[in-house]
C-alpha cells in the first residue's frame, strides 16, 4: 500500500509545468504543483520544498514570477527542476533571456510565452512543503488571445512529459 501512496500524485497529472523565477540574483525552478483559486483578485497557489533554495528566495521578497514554458525549452526545465541554484546560476547554464519584471522584484522569462507576476498573499504549511497563496498583480502573453493555439509542456511525472493537443468541448 505505501508504493501506491508515495505515487499517488501521478492520478492528478498530468499538470502544467511552470518556471518559477524569485530572487535579488535570478534563480529558476520547474514547478508543477500550481493551481489558480481566485478570479477576483486572480489568485495562484503554488507549493514549494521548503528546502529548495526558491524557498528561501521568496521568503526573502514576498514576490516571484510564474513562466509558461513551451515544449522548445524543455531542456531548460528539466536542468531547472533537477539542479539547485544554491550550487549553480541555472539561468546561465539554460541559456534563457531574462528582463525585470514590471511590478515585481523579480524577473521574467522572456523565452517562456506567458508570465504572470506574482505577490504572495498567504502561506500554508502542507508537510515538508509551503503552499504561498500569492496574488497576480500582472499577466502577459505573445498573442494572449490565442495561447491555447501554443503547445505548452505539461508533466506527467518524474521524466515523463506531453503536450497539450487539439482542444475540444463537449457537445451540451
Amino acid at each position: 500500500m505505501k508504493q501506491r501512496v508515495s505515487e499517488a500524485y501521478r492520478l492528478l497529472h498530468p499538470r502544467p509545468v511552470v518556471l518559477i523565477c524569485a530572487g535579488e540574483k535570478p534563480n529558476v525552478m520547474a514547478c508543477s504543483w500550481i493551481t489558480p483559486v481566485s478570479d477576483e483578485p486572480f489568485m495562484v497557489a503554488v507549493a514549494i520544498w521548503k528546502e529548495n533554495y526558491t524557498f528561501k528566495l521568496i521568503e526573502e521578497k514576498g514576490e516571484f514570477t510564474v513562466n509558461v514554458p513551451q515544449p522548445e525549452l524543455l531542456e531548460a526545465v528539466w536542468t531547472a527542476g533537477t539542479k539547485s541554484g544554491k550550487d549553480v546560476d541555472k539561468i546561465e547554464i539554460c541559456n534563457l533571456k531574462i528582463r525585470r519584471a514590471k511590478n515585481v522584484n523579480a524577473y521574467v522569462i522572456e523565452d517562456c510565452v506567458a508570465n504572470l507576476e506574482c505577490v504572495v498573499k498567504e502561506r500554508v504549511f502542507a508537510g515538508e512543503h509551503v503552499v504561498y497563496i500569492a496574488e497576480v498583480v500582472d499577466a502577459y502573453a505573445e498573442g494572449f488571445e490565442k495561447i491555447w493555439k501554443r503547445k505548452i509542456l505539461l508533466h506527467l511525472g518524474g521524466r515523463d512529459f506531453v503536450t497539450f493537443g487539439e482542444p475540444f468541448r463537449p457537445k451540451n
